[in-house]
């Protein structure tokens, strides 16, 4: 069974479709098997640590 071809149509849908996603697209690899991969830049972080809402101190005692 031949190899499955990529052809420019597939390439550009998947370039615009990251763009499409907010991302800016740096290369494009197309692999043996027909897959397209899109690396794209890191200009910011995608997971960022959000801010403890809880503050760290000791608990208090119960009032009577």
């Amino acid at each position: 069974m031949p190899a499955p071809t990529v052809t420019k149509a597939a390439i550009q849908r998947a370039i615009e479709a990251t763009k499409a996603a907010g991302l800016t697209p740096s290369a494009v690899t197309v692999s043996k098997d027909g897959t397209v991969r899109v690396e794209t830049v890191t200009e910011k972080a995608v997971d960022t640590a959000k801010p403890s809402a809880q503050v760290l101190q000791p608990k208090k005692w119960a009032k009577r």
